[in-house]
């Protein structure tokens, strides 16, 4: 049997879960040539999937030490880096598959989402500066170099680069509207505005445009409406972990230690627990030790699938927050959790009202919003990000006026994004007692 063909046969049963077979295949391919990079290549992979990643990291790079251009074992390399958390080696990887080929969009989106992280900005700085002037029409070298741009701090520089993102397709971008939201960001309102006009005329269905455009022109706005979070959540929930994971995220971790907090307080399990806008599940395996009954509810089928997968909780809900609290509940809950939910509602107060239905009598809430940090002006503000941030004076009014108690809040650091820090709040309040009403 030829070489070639013995290989193949490793790759199909490889792609199909059989490891056995792949793993003879493999091992007849290098018994007869050992210097075979494709063969070095792909048993290191089958080695990662076995749960040997030291192994698949010298495999793979003894592969590439016979076959430097293979961009696809670089990109592969930095998914195994990445995922064992070598970050740094992990974009070097990537940044060396499309310098082999410069159209890798995986390796592209790879270097996106691991950018904002990366220690060694100033080495990466000139290697994408020098990617656009060979490629000047490629689209995700624009977008690199203007986050590396913004990174650096040379933020004029970085809003030129991402006015070039704006002369592509629109259809190259997943997220539409994220370089006319940096824009602003970045005091180019103008420019912002006129390429959302066109896209609102371009796409007039589309409500995640709809609202990023309301939410750039600054219109008074009291939430997001169910339809943009619902698809803007849908079109990235593949990726979202590994977006956050680039961001720095802390709020699960903020809130999920306030509810240990509680419960050493109460020394017992929270008996019924709703995990409010539960996305992909990042906050539920934090908390399901102190949890007798989980519950998460989001409005993105998308999203749900992934936190299914954690098997932490044990029941998972298709809905909009509020009509969910509002309907007719099989218990009420000792305690709820709000991730980074509420700051795609500007009025709290019907969510508010609707949760003090929800909670039995004591439970809790626990939430992270971002801070508004003014003394005076509105009591909520959305920005371009279509993001909303309130006033602690906000919730606490809010709270109180739906027969709740603000019980405290502390200010902390929710995540980074382009370098800079976003400020939040993590606050909890409470269902007074029945010896309380």
């Amino acid at each position: 049997m030829q070489i070639d063909e013995r290989l193949q046969q490793g790759i199909s049963a490889h792609r199909s879960g059989n490891l056995e077979a792949a793993l003879s295949a493999y091992k007849d391919v290098l018994s007869e040539d050992p210097d075979h990079a494709d063969g070095l290549h792909f048993l290191g992979l089958l080695h990662f999937d076995a749960g040997k990643a030291d192994n698949a990291v010298a495999l793979i790079h003894a592969s590439l030490e016979r076959n430097p251009r293979n961009f696809s074992a670089w990109n592969n390399l930095g998914n195994i880096l990445k995922l064992s958390g070598d970050k740094d080696e992990a974009l070097k990887a990537y940044l060396r598959a499309v310098e082999i080929e410069v159209r890798h969009e995986e390796a592209w989106k790879n270097i996106s989402m691991m950018l904002q992280e990366a220690s060694n900005n100033d080495e990466l700085l000139p290697m994408l500066r020098e990617v656009v002037r060979l490629d000047p029409d490629n689209h995700s070298g624009w977008h690199n170099f203007g986050i590396s741009l913004m990174l650096a701090g040379k933020r004029e520089e970085a809003a030129d680069a991402f006015e070039r993102c704006l002369q592509f397709p629109p259809d190259v971008w997943s997220d539409k509207g994220w370089h006319p939201r940096v824009l602003c960001a970045l005091g180019r309102n103008e420019v912002a505005t006129r390429h959302m006009e066109m896209l609102v005329a371009t796409y007039p269905d589309d409500p995640v445009i709809r609202y990023q455009f309301a939410a750039i022109r600054g219109e008074d706005l009291s939430l997001a409406p169910a339809d943009y979070v619902r698809d803007h959540f849908d079109s990235f929930s593949e990726s979202f972990d590994d977006v956050l994971n680039g961001l720095s995220y802390q709020a699960p971790k903020l809130v999920a230690e306030e509810v240990a907090e509680l419960a050493r307080e109460r020394d017992l399990p929270f008996a019924h627990v709703v995990d409010l806008g539960c996305g992909t599940g990042l906050c539920g395996p934090l908390i399901r030790n102190h949890c007798a009954r989980l519950t998460g509810i989001d409005l993105s089928s998308g999203m749900l699938r992934k936190a299914a997968a954690l098997k932490v909780y044990d029941f998972l809900v298709e809905g909009e927050l509020v009509g969910f609290l509002s309907s007719d509940l099989p218990a009420q809950f000792d305690l709820a959790v709000c991730v980074d939910t509420l700051c795609y509602l500007g009025d709290l107060e019907p969510f508010m009202q609707a949760l003090a239905g929800a909670l039995a009598p004591g439970g809790m809430l626990v939430a992270s919003v971002e801070h508004l940090d003014t003394s005076d002006g509105p009591d909520y503000r959305v920005d371009a990000t279509g993001r909303y941030a309130h006033r602690p004076e906000y919730l606490k009014r809010c709270a109180e006026a739906a027969g709740l108690l603000y019980a405290r809040e502390k200010r902390d650091i929710l995540r980074k994004e382009l370098g800079k820090d976003v400020h939040g709040l993590v606050f909890h309040i409470r269902k007074p007692g029945a010896s309380q009403a």
